[in-house]
């Protein structure tokens, strides 16, 4: 058995007898390459992350619906029809959910930052050219599967809601939570968490594909069958919009946008989709500002 070594650091690594020279260093690791796109590197989340954060969400999200309902109930009023404010309330604590198993799980991965979520600055040129071929490819390839599957007169819970009952209230609640508190929570959660997630091991492709599909299955409670198709679509062109900026605020805007056209379209608005838009980016700018500066001082975990 060789003898120990006679002189060591204080961590107990070997150092050269007296007289001899210094050991040399073995060459350092390079580092290693931005991830395509030129986005930051990746948080280190792993794969299972995503599927149990999408499953812990909803499991508090549903308990936490189930109060919001169960006061409907006590207060005399069916929860199947209950009126829309018990709706909003119970989907923003499904968000909510969302959001709150999103971080939880990242600390696993280390620091968590709003830039590790995708909210960091992107290339405006460059954003703008994305989102146009990704909507347009969205558009025209969702036209031909609704053409296909007749559901081109389909309409889901949010347009049965309004058509029923146009009131100033429920027009008001259903814009800010589509086109303002959805776009947010969803690009948050499904593009800069999963899908971040799942690229740990998967590649882009496969990590798009499989993350739109979850997309568009959650969605599957509130919208016909065909609608679906469509959603999933969209969830893989916004990944790879994502991908390609290294910006998560291209997605939301665009998700924006086609919530603003969808709701538009359910209300036969015209010239009101424009002052919707600019008041939805007006509002998302709000909303982000400050959050896009949390997490950047915040030390790392272990």
């Amino acid at each position: 058995m060789p003898d120990p070594p006679r002189f060591t650091d204080p961590f107990g690594n070997p150092l050269p007898e007296p007289g001899q020279p210094p050991a040399r260093r073995p060459p350092r690791e390079p580092e290693p390459p931005p991830p395509p796109g030129g986005a930051a590197p990746l948080p280190s989340w792993p794969l299972w992350t995503a599927f149990v954060a999408l499953l812990g969400g909803f499991i508090g999200g549903s308990l936490l619906g189930g109060i919001v309902y169960g006061v409907a109930d006590a207060n005399g009023h069916d929860p199947a029809n209950a009126p829309i404010g018990y709706d909003l309330l119970a989907n923003l604590l499904l968000q909510a959910s969302l959001v709150a198993s999103a971080v939880i799980f990242a600390r696993l991965g280390g620091r968590v930052s709003a830039a590790a979520f995708g909210l960091r600055a992107v290339h405006v040129g460059r954003a703008l050219l994305w989102m146009v071929a990704g909507y347009v490819t969205y558009v025209v390839l969702s036209g031909i599967w609704l053409t296909i599957s007749g559901a081109d007169d389909a309409s889901d819970d949010i347009t049965t809601r309004l058509q029923d009952d146009p009131s100033t209230a429920t027009v008001a609640g259903l814009a800010v939570f589509a086109v303002v508190l959805a776009p947010i929570v969803e690009e948050v959660f499904f593009r800069g968490f999963v899908f971040t997630a799942m690229r740990s091991k998967l590649n882009v492709a496969w990590a798009a594909v499989i993350s739109g599909v979850m997309f568009g299955a959650v969605h599957a409670f509130g919208s016909p069958w065909q609608f679906l198709v469509p959603l999933s679509l969209l969830g893989v062109v916004l990944c790879l919009i994502y991908w390609k900026t290294g910006s998560l605020y291209p997605c939301i805007a665009l998700h924006a946008l086609n919530n603003c056209v969808a709701l538009s379209a359910a209300l036969d608005w015209s010239w009101q989709i424009p002052l919707l838009m600019l008041g939805s980016l007006a509002a998302i700018t709000a909303i982000l500002l400050p959050i896009s500066r949390l997490g950047r001082r915040a030390p790392a975990t272990a």
